[in-house]
């Protein structure tokens, strides 16, 4: 008699295979954990790290350390920063008794104080920012750097040996070469910066600023207000072409000794 094949278990099959197809998934998302996953994580933890950097607790501790930096070197920044949301307040409880609704006049006080005394605050934070920055090499180049708009530097395109720099900024109004030090050093290197560019620009405006509290020169404070008055004469295309120009005359000449470098040198540091 011949025996009878019994039917398959199609529930029971499709379960092991479902639960293989699982397992598969599992591991593959182990793996991918491992690898992919990984940078996936990676990019979600950096996705949230930035999230955290830029959300309004960080802001908030930034600006209590950008605070306290400012008052330790300048302690009236605190009694400016109060007067310019107390005086706008004041103006409008004042209004409001004698000509309209206080209820109205209060909130616009309000607002119209915070946005004073926070502006009142940036401005004492950028004049101490300046204050510390004067004086030091490249400090020019870092107030260019931070401007709003489009400001091209290329930073130290001449310097001497007395630390005197030579920056060059390409924007729509043209060439501006900073130079800042102190002395003969930096109209020296003013001179031979503006003679270079010249022959690279033909007749397009070149301006040149020299940064200092001597005569004719500019404090580093009003470097910014000076960079923003000058006149637009260029357009977009214009300013691209006459970057590529000047990045391809080259970096600045270092003053290091010429000639061999000599080697096989004795411990003692002196040549046979």
């Amino acid at each position: 008699m011949a025996l009878r094949k019994q039917p398959r278990d199609t529930s029971g099959s499709s379960a092991p295979a479902a639960a293989g197809k699982n397992a598969a998934a599992v591991a593959g998302g182990k793996n991918g954990a491992g690898r992919g996953g990984a940078a996936g994580g990676g990019r979600g933890a950096s996705t949230g790290g930035a999230a955290e950097g830029t959300g309004f607790k960080a802001r908030l501790a930034q600006l209590r350390v950008v605070f306290k930096m400012t008052r330790q070197r300048d302690p009236q920044a605190l009694w400016f920063t109060l007067a310019g949301f107390f005086v706008p307040l004041a103006l409008g409880i004042v209004l409001g008794l004698f000509v309209g609704p206080l209820y109205l006049w209060i909130p616009i006080a309000i607002l119209l104080g915070v946005v004073v005394a926070l502006n009142v605050f940036s401005r004492r934070v950028q004049r101490t920012a300046y204050a510390e920055m004067e004086g030091k090499p490249g400090a020019a180049a870092g107030v260019v750097e931070r401007m709003r708009g489009d400001w091209r530097i290329t930073p130290a395109v001449g310097i001497n040996r007395h630390q005197d720099v030579v920056h060059r900024v390409v924007s729509r109004a043209g060439v501006v070469i900073i130079a800042e030090g102190r002395g003969r050093g930096p109209r020296e290197l003013l001179v031979a910066e503006k003679r270079r560019v010249r022959k690279a620009v033909g007749d397009t405006p070149v301006t040149d600023i020299i940064v200092g509290t001597g005569e004719g020169e500019i404090p580093l404070p009003k470097l910014q207000g000076t960079l923003m008055r000058l006149r637009r004469t260029l357009r977009r295309g214009e300013v691209d072409a006459l970057d590529r120009r000047l990045r391809a005359m080259g970096g600045a000449a270092l003053p290091i000794p010429k000639g061999p470098i000599p080697r096989n040198v004795p411990r003692g540091g002196r040549l046979r």
